[in-house]
């Protein structure tokens, strides 16, 4: 989290899904490491989580729409595996019905309780491997998602 917290910008999930992707000739593989100018930049965004599932590597996505629901796009913020990350994994896990231990096989959409109005905070990232060949920042499936995404989710305040 840097230092200066004038520094992240505050953004909704609608407004996300109006970035533009990254130029085709930007070199990004699924295992680019380095981030693009763009990925180097905190955000606050703000949303009503109207989804959680738990993916095949233990990542938690939490799926965000504008909390009025007014405006298009859905954006994705992934809390990964780790010690740094458990309280916020314990935090959502609470939000869900979901019993311990569980086990899948793929990926799977955990029951919300509560659609909660949250604030994550992380970095940007263009999720190359659900970009469509030009590049644009819409997921062929699901359709209104954003390619955008936050991740890693470095902090989580609930609104309401």
């Amino acid at each position: 989290m840097p230092s200066d917290k004038s520094t992240i910008q505050s953004v909704t999930p609608s407004q996300i899904y109006e970035w533009k992707g990254p130029e085709p000739n930007v070199p990004l593989t699924p295992e680019t490491d380095t981030r693009i100018a763009a990925e180097q930049k905190w955000y606050n965004l703000t949303g009503r989580l109207v989804s959680v599932k738990v993916e095949a590597d233990g990542d938690i996505t939490l799926v965000l729409k504008d909390a009025d629901g007014k405006k298009a796009g859905s954006v994705n913020a992934e809390i990964p595996v780790g010690p740094e990350w458990c309280e916020l994994r314990k935090l959502v896990f609470g939000w869900t019905t979901q019993s311990f231990p569980f086990s899948f096989k793929v990926s799977q959409r955990l029951e919300l309780r509560e659609q909660h109005v949250i604030t994550v905070t992380g970095k940007a990232l263009f999720d190359v491997d659900h970009a469509p060949a030009d590049r644009s920042n819409r997921r062929i499936k699901p359709k209104k998602y954003a390619v955008w995404e936050i991740h890693p989710v470095m902090a989580l305040h609930v609104d309401q």
